[in-house]
């Protein structure tokens, strides 16, 4: 994929919070909520379609989207989106790693050819930092009426290729618990 603006935007915002304490969605970034902070730097990248999935409440320049398959982890939030985008392909990020690089972003966008084409590090996979082709919507579908419902096994059923990222680990990282979110503030 050539450009961002070629590229719809999955934001996940969804799950229990539970270790968290309070929605992550909702939490101080430098004065804004965390999921207005990254629908920013989604805008910042020329993303013109961002979808909000698992937080409802209105969030301007976004389209939320329910989980048609609730409470089954991620993949739920990425099998509504992709229901929801007009575009081929879409970026996903989670809302609790406000410190994404957005030259990351932008090399992941162009990278993608098809299938799915997720961050790496150290051989590590990123399934929630990735571009995801409109058509797995299908695949998302079965694997969420299975046991089983990992983003990994929607990876080990289609073409899945990596972009290494050889930056600084922190500036990946997720906030689930109050220390976590402390310490990515203080960075």
């Amino acid at each position: 994929m050539k450009h961002a603006k070629d590229c719809s935007a999955i934001l996940l915002a969804g799950g229990f919070s539970s270790r968290m304490g309070r929605c992550k969605a909702e939490l101080d970034w430098h004065g804004v909520p965390l999921v207005q902070h990254q629908v920013e730097k989604l805008r910042g990248l020329g993303i013109g379609e961002i979808v909000l999935s698992g937080f409802a409440a209105p969030v301007e320049g976004t389209v939320y989207a329910p989980d048609v398959v609730p409470h089954r982890g991620p993949l739920s939030g990425i099998h509504a989106g992709l229901l929801t985008v007009s575009r081929s392909a879409a970026l996903v990020i989670p809302v609790d790693a406000p410190l994404l690089p957005e030259e990351l972003l932008r090399q992941l966008i162009r990278a993608h050819t098809v299938g799915v084409t997720a961050v790496s590090h150290g051989g590590e996979i990123e399934p929630l930092i990735a571009v995801y082709d409109r058509a797995l919507a299908g695949d998302c579908e079965e694997i969420l009426q299975s046991p089983r419902t990992s983003v990994r096994r929607l990876l080990e059923r289609t073409e899945t290729r990596t972009l290494e990222y050889a930056g600084d680990l922190r500036l990946l990282a997720n906030c689930n618990t109050p220390e976590e979110y402390r310490e990515i503030c203080g960075l």
